[in-house]
């Protein structure tokens, strides 16, 4: 979005705060811009109070509405004849009739212990809730040691129905959402998610909340000056600094992927990848994009210590107007941008580094069409009871791609059909095996395993896929729940969701 006024340093503040105004924009204006921008609301709404009536100041009310997440508040202070042609007003506006939209008859839950309050679009996520305020505490803490800034209490969540509600309440075009595949977005201080039930087999919905609540974080602390390199690639960085590793983290490398971006000529430069990367043209390209901002902060990190993010993003907030990040990471680091581009793009050259072909975006797998095919197959058979003809396409789609969770998890469903529990047990006993799990792939895992599971397999289970109901019911079956309450709950609302869902 195109700003009327420039994003401030402290010296340009400190001009305007003496001098009464500057460039026509009230000092109060000012002032509630830059609190706002540091997530210090409370303080932007006292300056707010009794401003006056400017057009500037309706814009910065405006602003504060949608941050704090009255959507009606926004609409009401934004919606004046004097706004109709100004620029932010406009386009403020707008995402703030979408968020009234958007949020028409949520329900709100509220964690003040953990510092955490949801709006959920749909009822039945409400079962999420504990698994999203225990994240959140232990994200919140990763980030201000990493960072050394701490997000302020409570931290707000979206968790809507879909894309479309998605870009209602975020500004973000729906096509660019549905183009890139993106599913959560940190816009007006607030974290913006889809419901993992919106997904076939969920996605990776806790870490993606480390991924934008990183975002609040770099906003925060360098009061919305940060490049998008460097927004991205510290939030890639830190999707997985918050909890306990696994095998599968840091796949497919970033440093691979971005070689491979740069050998195909589909890198772009890190100070050109536009507004967002959500609005990159494909999905490809996307990857991409967040491969290589994600290998340049890492090989920033590793050169330059690890002290080095806290020190920029203070230099990127303290830095004067008009000054960019070329002259605030040498201060911080004695180089500049283009020398740790050029320095990084040599360390990749000279790791050689290889894409597995399982994910490299120009080998396309021919065999592709056939697989799915065959699961589709195997799929239709099992809901019909022919448990042994499902296990004989969904052999040979395994066998197509022997390293992909999901077909290993249907196939251990119909062979369980036909009573060969020992077999399917194979599937899940080397987890070397596979390129990535699914949560599906956690739960059965864990189910089979049990002692020699991977440490927090159900866990991890949930975070990717938590309303699948065999993931949520720890494979329970009937009316059997786990004992644990709040697993209980999910298990319950995993069920409901599924039962509607195959009504629909």
């Amino acid at each position: 979005m195109k700003l009327r006024f420039i994003r401030l340093g402290l010296l340009a503040l400190a001009f305007i705060l003496t001098s009464g105004a500057a460039f026509g924009v009230p000092v109060s204006a000012v002032r509630a811009r830059l609190k706002i921008l540091s997530l210090e609301l409370g303080e932007a709404a006292q300056v707010l109070e009794g401003a006056g009536d400017d057009p500037e100041v309706a814009v910065e009310r405006g602003r504060l509405g949608l941050y704090r997440g009255d959507c009606d508040g926004a609409v009401v202070a934004l919606t004046r004849a004097d706004l109709e042609d100004h620029e932010e007003g406009s386009a403020l506006l707008q995402v703030a009739q979408g968020c009234a939209r958007g949020t028409a008859a949520t329900v709100v839950e509220r964690d003040d212990k953990n510092g955490v309050v949801v709006r959920f679009q749909d009822d039945e996520d409400r079962a999420l809730f504990p698994l999203i305020a225990d994240a959140v505490a232990r994200i919140r803490s990763s980030l201000e040691q990493d960072l050394g800034t701490r997000l302020p209490s409570p931290v707000f969540i979206d968790l809507v129905r879909d894309q479309f509600t998605l870009s209602a309440l975020s500004g973000l075009p729906e096509r660019a959402a549905a183009t890139t595949g993106t599913v959560a977005v940190a816009k007006w201080g607030r974290v913006m998610m889809i419901s993992p039930r919106a997904s076939p087999a969920g996605y990776p919905w806790l870490d993606t909340l480390a991924h934008e609540m990183t975002h609040l974080v770099v906003s925060q602390a360098t009061r919305d000056r940060a490049p998008l390199w460097l927004q991205e690639g510290v939030a890639k960085r830190q999707e997985t600094r918050w909890r306990e590793a696994t095998p599968f983290d840091g796949f497919p490398p970033s440093d691979a992927m971005a070689a491979h971006g740069i050998k195909k000529g589909l890198a772009l430069p890190l100070t050109e990848l536009g507004p967002s990367i959500a609005m990159l043209p494909t999905a490809e390209q996307a990857a991409i994009a967040f491969a290589e901002v994600a290998s340049f902060v890492e090989f920033f990190v590793e050169r330059a210590g690890r002290e080095a993010l806290p020190k920029l993003l203070v230099a990127m907030r303290d830095a004067p107007a008009g000054e960019d990040e070329v002259k605030a990471i040498k201060k911080v680091s004695g180089l500049d941008l283009g020398e740790w581009d050029t320095q990084w793009r040599a360390h990749l050259a000279s790791l050689n580094p290889t894409l597995p072909p399982e994910v490299d975006p120009a080998t396309p797998f021919v065999k592709g069409p056939e697989l799915a095919r065959r699961r589709r197959l195997g799929e239709l058979l099992m809901s019909r009871g022919h448990h042994h003809a499902a296990a004989h396409q969904l052999e040979k789609a395994h066998n197509l791609l022997v390293n992909e969770a999901s077909t290993r998890c249907m196939l251990a469903d119909a062979w369980m059909g036909i009573g060969e529990e020992l077999a399917a047990s194979e599937l899940f006993a080397r987890p070397k095996e596979i390129i990535g799990p699914s949560g599906r792939w956690w739960s059965l895992h864990d189910f089979f395993m049990m002692k020699d599971a991977l440490p927090k397999a159900r866990w991890w289970a949930v975070a990717n896929d938590p309303l699948d109901p065999r993931v949520a019911c720890n494979e329970l079956e009937g009316g059997e729940y786990p004992r644990d309450p709040n697993a209980h709950n999910l298990c319950d609302a995993a069920r409901r969701f599924a039962w509607l869902a195959r009504d629909l």
